[in-house]
């Protein structure tokens, strides 16, 4: 039997020893005998050969996983650590997350510590792991380690495992418009970003960004305690939605919450970036959020109804946050099973004492994070009140943060209203660098402004995108000459891949107003257009300038260069058809509906043309256009407009369905279906009207039975005709 000379040798990465050392010193006092390097290697002493000895000679090793990765000596030992254990064939490694560390972090070690039960710290400062830690290295059962645990009433389910438990996932793949999910072996963590790390007072958009976290989240206790117990409840899977304007901190929220449910609850929680691959589990339960599903609904739809579709063994919570609730109204029954009641997310009330301690704990971070003196607050918490009640938006969040930063650097600045003082910021932080930083470069002097303004419309120009926007810019030529490719990447626009959005979208939207209206001039809406017309994801693009619209008009209250765009593309059948192919979605956001009418309108006019000398072959297109129009007619509100054009397309569906029913059958269903929502939404139907909408609905009834006795195969985008209600589809 071989005498040990240690308990444990601590094996770890030099950046986390703080954390180790902590640890290291209450085994000791619960009688473990811990090798530490910086305790037991004295300076001179030869030091592998120690480590090669020490690590021989204790009964166990731990591993320790930090935030930091793996050290070039812990690698080293872990490999020897391994062998040993192989050679021996007797257990004697205990890997160990450090607070902050993930599953990952094992694996990039080595995949041979699988089946090794692991421990897990949440917080250095709870004594349970603790004294699990000194029970393993004890030798005690694990099994009776883990009946421990379930007996703690507070204690993370995940605090002992085995890797191959922390290692179990859930995988999404969308092919062909559907979501395939199963579970397997996770790849990657679900992500909750965090820049509160890294200052950067240099950034307006570090400063007002939720991932700084320059202040603790004030004032939304109660938000919280829904979601806990919404996370809580027994359910197995359940989905919900928060909605709210821009800047009031939804998705603060929302990783907020899910920061405390990995921390104090032992579960996975964060973003799926992309919503594809494989993603960690916990036992506990597992956390997703999903910000905007309404820029991809029919992604985030199937991926709901197939959650809902699957039996999964893990806990899930799926956490929706979007501007309202238009998205949940296109979801399939299925995935409407899964939907708990969300929650509308609004400003802090005038007069909320949460809102004036949000302004002094801004106030003060902003100077102590630069390790500057706190002088006095700007505002008296009764003039502080008076500018809120002045203005809805200034009950927000980020207004707040905003005013903190406005009086910091203009103290004398006399319009506070929120409109000012994001454009003061964005002047300041934005524009006035990017023209200094273009003309120093010899480029026109607003092209790098335009163009971190138009990343805002697609999230990010990548090369393709800039490559495509470049060369549309130059087709007809206009005014301002952008840089080409290898020039961009030399600036400062060029982080890794391309050119990244400002953020958050309330910023996006002032810049991208001001490089319409300020730099663009008449051109405005062939800027609009190169950028969408550019985007890898056009549908997706124009759901995020709908948004961005929005906030300037109702928000920041300035007026929109729309019709330059629809004026731009009004005359070019190829550009109306781009921009119309981009906008046939469900819940089109209301700013765009002009533009989506205006390419509506070209498009009927081109089929008509076209379908005059071959019906056969432009009939269909008429009659899609024709429906298309009617939908976003009625939307506006011009719902006569919208009922003739509903009347024009069954005609022609009818006629198409009389030669051909298994290819026209659903259509006519389709275009039945909304000329009696059409025709239903008068408030009080004449009896011409009444009668004309049961013929129309009896009608749809006999086509919908055709279609189910001939089996006639109806596209994905038309399964809801088979549903009993009339619903409004284009």
């Amino acid at each position: 039997m071989t005498n040990y000379s240690n308990d444990a040798f601590l094996s770890h990465n030099g950046a986390d020893k703080p954390a180790v050392e902590r640890i290291a010193a209450t085994l000791e006092k619960q009688g473990v005998k811990c090798f530490l390097d910086k305790w037991d290697i004295l300076p001179g002493d030869q030091w592998m050969r120690n480590l090669e000895n020490e690590l021989s000679g204790s009964r166990t090793i731990l591993i320790f996983f930090g935030t930091n990765g793996i050290g070039p000596y812990q690698q080293a030992e872990a490999d020897a650590a391994l062998r040993r254990q192989i050679q021996q064939r007797q257990h004697c490694i205990i890997p160990v997350l450090l607070p902050g560390a993930s599953p990952e972090h094992i694996v990039q070690c080595s995949l041979f510590l699988q089946g090794t039960n692991a421990l897990k710290f949440h917080t250095l400062d709870d004594p349970l792991p603790h004294r699990l830690l000194a029970g393993l290295l004890r030798g005690e059962d694990p099994a009776h380690l883990r009946q421990w645990i379930r007996a703690e009433a507070a204690a993370p389910v995940d605090l002992l495992q085995t890797l191959q438990q922390w290692l179990s996932g859930l995988c999404f793949e969308w092919q062909e418009s559907e979501y395939w999910v199963s579970e397997g072996q996770g790849k990657r963590c679900l992500n909750i970003p965090d820049l509160s790390g890294s200052f950067n007072a240099d950034s307006i958009e570090y400063l007002l960004s939720w991932k700084s976290r320059l202040t603790d989240l004030i004032g939304r206790e109660q938000e919280l305690k829904v979601l806990h117990d919404w996370a809580d409840s027994p359910n197995r899977i359940s989905a919900c939605m928060i909605t709210g304007e821009g800047g009031t901190g939804k998705t603060r929220l929302a990783f907020e919450f899910a920061r405390q449910l990995r921390e104090q609850k032992g579960w996975q929680a964060g973003e799926a970036q992309g919503l594809s691959g494989c993603w960690y589990t916990a036992g506990a339960g597992t956390l997703l959020v999903i910000d905007y599903p309404e820029q991809r609904p029919e992604k985030v739809s199937a991926l709901l109804d197939a959650l809902a579709r699957q039996p999964l063994s893990c806990k899930l919570r799926v956490l929706l946050l979007g501007r309202n609730g238009d998205f949940l109204k296109q979801l399939t029954q299925t995935a409407q099973t899964i939907m708990a009641p969300g929650f509308e997310l609004t400003g802090l009330t005038a007069g909320d004492p949460n809102a004036w301690e949000l302004f002094q704990a801004a106030w003060q971070q902003l100077h102590r994070r630069q390790q500057l003196a706190v002088p006095p607050l700007p505002l008296t918490e009764s003039s502080f009140q008076q500018w809120q009640q002045h203005n809805a938006a200034h009950r927000r969040p980020l207004f707040v943060l905003a005013l903190a930063i406005h009086r910091m650097l203009q103290p004398d600045a006399r319009d506070l209203s929120a409109p000012a003082i994001l454009r003061a910021l964005v002047q300041q932080y934005e524009i006035n660098r990017l023209v200094k930083e273009a003309k120093q470069s010899r480029f026109d002097p607003y092209s790098l402004v335009m163009l971190r303004a138009l990343a805002g419309i697609s999230g990010k120009l990548d090369s393709a995108a800039l490559r495509q926007l470049i060369q549309t810019s130059e087709t007809p030529p206009l005014d301002i000459r952008l840089p080409v490719l290898n020039q961009l990447k030399q600036t400062s626009l060029w982080s890794q891949t391309g050119i990244h959005a400002l953020q958050p979208d309330l910023l996006a939207a002032d810049l991208l107003h001001y490089a319409l209206t300020e730099a663009a001039g008449d051109q405005a809406g062939a800027w609009q257009y190169c950028a969408l017309a550019a985007a890898a994801d056009s549908s997706e693009a124009s759901s995020i300038l709908g948004r961005l619209i929005h906030d300037a008009q109702f928000i920041l209250k300035r007026s929109w260069p729309l019709q330059s765009l629809i004026d731009w593309v009004s005359g070019d059948f190829e550009r109306s058809a781009t921009l119309n192919a981009a906008l046939i979605r469900s819940n089109l956001e209301r700013t765009l509906l002009p533009l989506a009418i205006a390419t509506d309108q070209s498009a009927v006019r081109n089929y008509e043309q076209l379908a005059a000398d071959n019906f056969a072959a432009y009939g269909p297109d008429l009659a899609m256009s024709l429906n298309n129009l009617s939908v976003r007619l009625s939307d506006a509100g011009r719902r006569a407009e919208g009922l003739a054009a509903i009347e024009r397309a069954v005609a022609i569906y009818e006629q198409l369905a009389a030669d051909n029913f298994a290819a026209y059958g659903p259509d006519l269903a389709m275009s039945l279906n909304n000329l009696s929502v059409r025709l239903g939404e008068s408030a009080e139907p004449t009896a011409e009207q009444a009668k004309r909408l049961m013929e129309i609905r009896a009608q749809l009834q006999l086509i919908k039975r055709r279609i189910r006795d001939e089996y006639i195969q109806v596209p994905a985008h038309l399964t809801w005709l088979l549903e009993s209600e009339p619903d409004d589809k284009g």
